[in-house]
C-alpha cells in the first residue's frame, strides 16, 4: 500500500466512506425532523427549570440582570416620519404610540423583556383589555402546529403547562420576542440558561452532566473538602493504658462523639494527639479552575470574571469591555425590531399607515438642542437673537447662573444700515420703480418694523416678504402659537441674511422655537402636533397666498 492509499484508507476509517453527493435544496421544513413537525417542540430543559435555576443562583441572576441594566441604562425615546402628518381623533401616529408606551409602562417592561431574552432566549406577551401583559415564560409547555401543511418555523400555537390549565395560545394571540433561534429547537430561541442546563450526549450515547450540574457538584465537593481539609483526622493515643481500662472508661466512645471544641478528657495515662490532613492534589485545583472558567464563559459577561481574576491587564479589560458593548448593541437591535413591528400593527389597526409613519424606538437620552457659546454670542452680535434670549440659552443649556433682565436686553440690536428715504425731485414721494434695477444695499436691510397679517397661505403655517416688513400667518393658526411661530420666522430670516442656507436656517430656527416654547411653558409635543395637524388642511385648501410671499428663502 503506497503512502497516498494509506492516507486515504486512514481518512475513510475516521470520517467514513464518501457517498454520492446529494443536492441541498432550500426548504422551510428541513430543519425539524418528522417527530418534531408532527408532535411539536418541547423545550428541554423546561422553562420552569431554567427560571428556578436562574433565581436560585445569585451569580447567574447578577450576570443576567447586570447585562439587562446596561441595555436599558440610557432609556429610550421615539421618533417618526416628520412628513407623515395624518392625525386621527386629534392625534398623530407618534402621539398614539407615545401614549401607548406610557400607559403600558414600556420603560419598565423592556427590562423584563431583556432579562428573559438574555436568560431564556424567549419573552412572550399579549395585548389584552388590561394592556401589554406578560405570559409567564415558565408557563410555556411546547409549540404545536397551526395546520398540517404549515411548518412550525412559519406559524405555531403555544400550549401552556397543565399547572396553567393547558391553555393553547393561537397564532396571532401572542407576541414572541426571541433570540438564538436555530436548529430543531425552532421556533423557540435559546438563552444562556439553556447552555448551562443542557446535558450533551456523545457519539456512543453516553449522557454527560451539564455545566451547571458540574458547578453544583463542585460546590458540594468543596463543602465536604473544606470540612476535611480544615479539621482533618485526629488520632488519639494513650500509651500504657490497658484495653480493659480503655474500655471501662469508654474513652473511645467519648472521643468519637465529642464536639470539635470545648471538650476535656481526664486520664492518668500519657496521651498524644496527631492530626492527619489529606493533601489536595494539583489536578483537583486545575479542574476547579477549568470548570469555573467554563461557567464564566457561558455567562458571556467579562465584568464578572474581571472582578475575580488578577491576571487581567488594562488591554484585556478594554477588549472585554468592547466585546460586552457589542453584545449590548445586538440585544438593543433585537428589542427595537420587535417593538417597531408591534408599533406598525397597532397603527394599522387604528387606521394609520404603520410603514409610512415609521415610528422608531431609539435607545439613549432624547435629543436636545446643542448651542455652542461662541454661536450664541455671534447670533447676538448679528442681531439674530436678543440679549435676554441669549441669557436664557446660556442659563438653560450651559448652566450659567444668570438671573433677571438687563437694560436693552428686550430690544433688538440696531446694527443694520439705515434705509434712506427715497423722495422725488419735487420733494414728494418717489414713483414706483423696478426693484431689480434700483441700487439697494446688500443684503436687503430688515424693515424697521413689521406687521403680522392673517391670510390663507398655499402651504406652511407662516411666512414673510422679502424685507420682513410683513409676516404672514395662516388664519387657522391658534393664538397660543403666535409667539414661538413669529420667533421662528424672525430667526430664520436673520440667519439667511447672515449667510446660512435656507435648510440650515430653518433647522436652527426650529431649535430656537423649542426654547421659546419652553420659556412659555408650552409642551413642544403639543405645539408640534398642532403644527402637523394644520399642514394637510392648509395644503388641501389650495389657496394662492400673497404675491410677495418668499418661498424657501429665495431672493433674500
Amino acid at each position: 500500500m503506497n503512502e497516498r492509499t494509506r492516507k486515504t484508507a486512514l481518512k475513510e476509517a475516521i470520517f467514513g466512506v464518501p457517498k454520492k453527493d446529494t443536492e441541498i435544496k432550500q426548504t422551510t421544513t428541513a430543519v425539524l425532523g418528522v417527530v418534531e413537525q408532527n408532535y411539536g417542540i418541547y423545550q428541554l430543559p423546561s422553562f420552569r427549570e431554567q427560571v428556578t435555576t436562574l433565581w436560585n443562583d445569585p451569580l447567574l441572576k447578577e450576570a443576567v440582570t447586570m447585562f439587562s441594566e446596561q441595555v436599558m441604562a440610557t432609556g429610550f425615546f421615539l421618533t417618526s416620519n416628520p412628513n407623515y402628518t395624518l392625525s386621527l381623533s386629534g392625534k398623530t401616529a407618534l402621539e398614539v404610540i407615545t401614549e401607548w408606551c406610557d400607559k403600558n409602562n414600556i420603560d419598565i417592561k423592556l427590562m423584563e423583556i431583556c432579562i428573559e431574552l438574555k436568560a431564556f432566549g424567549n419573552s412572550l406577551w399579549r395585548i389584552t383589555n388590561e394592556g401589554f401583559v406578560k405570559v409567564p415564560i415558565e408557563a410555556i409547555w411546547h409549540a404545536v402546529r397551526v395546520a398540517p401543511d404549515v411548518p412550525l418555523q412559519v406559524k405555531y400555537n403555544l400550549q401552556l403547562v397543565p399547572v396553567y390549565g393547558g391553555v393553547v395560545l393561537n397564532w396571532g394571540q401572542f407576541i414572541h420576542f426571541r433570540v438564538g433561534v436555530t436548529g430543531y429547537h425552532a421556533p423557540f430561541g435559546q438563552g444562556v440558561m439553556y447552555g448551562l442546563l443542557a446535558k450533551p450526549t456523545d457519539s456512543n450515547g453516553n449522557v454527560s452532566p451539564s455545566i451547571y450540574d458540574i458547578r453544583l457538584s463542585m460546590r458540594g465537593s468543596l463543602n465536604e473538602g473544606f470540612k476535611k481539609f480544615s479539621f482533618g483526622n485526629e488520632l488519639w493515643m494513650f500509651e500504657g493504658m490497658s484495653n480493659e481500662d480503655f474500655e471501662s472508661q469508654k474513652i473511645g466512645e467519648r472521643i468519637a462523639t465529642m464536639s470539635s471544641t470545648g471538650n476535656r478528657i481526664a486520664t492518668n495515662s500519657k496521651g498524644k494527639i496527631e492530626i492527619a490532613v489529606p493533601e489536595r492534589t494539583q489536578s483537583y485545583d486545575e479542574f476547579i479552575k477549568q470548570m469555573r472558567d467554563e461557567f464564566m464563559m457561558s455567562l458571556a459577561d467579562p465584568s464578572l470574571k474581571l472582578g475575580l481574576e488578577q491576571g487581567f491587564t488594562k488591554a484585556t479589560s478594554v477588549t472585554a469591555s468592547d466585546i460586552y458593548t457589542y453584545k449590548i448593541a445586538t440585544m438593543r437591535r433585537t428589542i427595537k425590531q420587535n417593538l417597531e413591528d408591534l408599533f406598525k400593527q397597532i397603527l394599522d389597526n387604528l387606521g394609520y399607515d404603520g410603514v409610512e409613519a415609521k415610528v422608531e424606538l431609539n435607545f439613549g437620552p432624547d435629543e436636545a438642542p446643542d448651542y455652542a457659546i461662541a454661536d450664541i454670542f455671534t447670533a447676538v452680535k448679528d442681531g439674530i437673537i436678543l440679549k435676554d434670549e441669549a441669557r436664557h440659552l446660556l442659563s438653560t443649556y450651559h448652566k450659567w447662573d444668570i438671573q433677571g433682565d438687563i437694560e436693552g436686553g428686550d430690544k433688538p440690536v440696531d446694527n443694520k444700515p439705515k434705509v434712506p428715504k427715497v423722495v422725488g425731485k419735487d420733494g414728494g414721494p418717489a414713483k414706483k420703480v423696478n426693484v431689480e434695477s434700483t441700487t439697494i444695499p446688500e443684503p436687503i436691510p430688515i424693515a424697521p418694523q413689521c406687521i403680522v397679517k392673517k391670510v390663507e397661505l398655499p402651504e406652511g403655517i407662516a411666512g414673510y416678504n422679502r424685507d420682513f416688513s410683513i409676516v404672514y400667518e395662516d388664519v387657522l393658526v391658534p393664538e397660543w402659537m403666535d409667539k414661538p411661530l413669529l420667533a421662528h420666522e424672525a430667526f430664520e430670516y436673520q440667519a439667511i441674511r447672515a449667510g446660512k442656507s435656507y435648510e440650515e436656517a430653518h433647522r436652527l430656527a426650529t431649535q430656537y422655537e423649542k426654547t421659546i416654547c419652553a420659556s412659555l411653558n408650552i409642551k413642544w409635543e403639543s405645539y408640534d402636533a398642532e403644527y402637523k395637524s394644520l399642514l394637510p388642511k392648509i395644503k388641501a385648501r389650495g389657496s394662492e397666498g400673497p404675491e410677495d410671499l418668499v418661498f424657501a428663502g429665495e431672493g433674500i
